[in-house]
């Protein structure tokens, strides 16, 4: 049998292809939100004449999608340039009038720094950008204790100077950056629903972070065992499938059951 894969975080999932009926990125549709009795909220797009509903696999899996957890970064990564900001200003605050300067010296020990010292990501081009960070960040800490030394020594004026060559040069470096991880953040943010024939007269939608490749089975790697780790919406294991040059497991979705799994009862199918 053939099955179309797709992915949430590193779990790999598939539907028979004989039950996709059509595929679309997300922003190509026009979904409007419907409430329940409940006071939950979903998804519903006309297709075909039929209003369909989309649920999302994340919330399914009771997960965050791929795409909350990239809006969260660019939230984040906001915050956090804003710090810098606010931190260089503080500094000419204290240059022009005095005062101590209370903020972070060390980059390790900002917001910023601790967050970066700890983010790990798979995507290797945007380690590269992040890496990119470690001098002009360093640089821009550097600042506070050479600056403040010259204005105790009567050179607040060649500390001014300094200051504002450094906000047009290694400030505005660093503000590239930040806008080149706020690009390629959102870049990555693509969702695709699959319409999906759930019975002869439902279909639905199921919207999934990254769809994969069409692959094909043999009824001998279809494991129906161990259902007490699976979601009511599982049909079994799919063993020994090659997906993106490696051998892995796959969690095969049966689509006439997710209308009816525990997850949609109990309404948790937005976005």
């Amino acid at each position: 049998m053939d099955y179309l894969s797709f992915r949430h975080a590193r779990q790999h999932f598939a539907v028979p292809i004989e039950s996709v009926r059509f595929i679309a990125a997300e922003s190509a549709l026009t979904p409007t939100q419907v409430a329940t009795g409940k006071g939950q909220q979903f998804d519903m797009v006309e297709f075909e004449g039929q209003a369909c509903i989309i649920l999302s696999l994340a919330r399914l899996l009771n997960q965050p999608s791929e795409r909350s957890k990239s809006l969260e970064l660019l939230e984040l990564l906001q915050a956090r340039e804003q710090d810098h900001i606010n931190w260089l200003n503080s500094l000419k605050n204290c240059l022009l009038h005095g005062g101590s300067f209370d903020l972070a010296r060390d980059p390790h020990q900002c917001k910023f720094g601790q967050w970066h010292d700890n983010f790990r990501t798979d995507d290797t081009q945007l380690q590269h950008v992040l890496r990119s960070f470690d001098e002009p960040h360093k640089r821009i800490h550097a600042l506070a204790d050479e600056l403040l030394a010259m204005r105790d020594n009567d050179q607040s004026e060649a500390a001014l100077a300094i200051l504002q060559e450094q906000e047009t040069s290694t400030m505005q470096r660093l503000r590239d950056l930040f806008a080149d991880v706020n690009t390629m953040v959102r870049s990555s943010i693509r969702p695709t629903v699959i319409m999906l024939q759930s019975n002869e007269q439902q279909t639905l939608g199921l919207r999934v972070d990254d769809v994969g490749e069409v692959f094909s089975c043999s009824a001998a790697q279809l494991e129906k065992e161990q259902k007490d780790y699976m979601p009511p919406f599982a049909r079994g294991w799919l063993k020994g499938v090659r997906i993106g040059g490696k051998d892995v497991t796959i969690m095969e979705i049966n689509p006439a059951r997710l209308l009816s799994s525990t997850a949609i009862q109990e309404g948790q199918m937005l976005a």
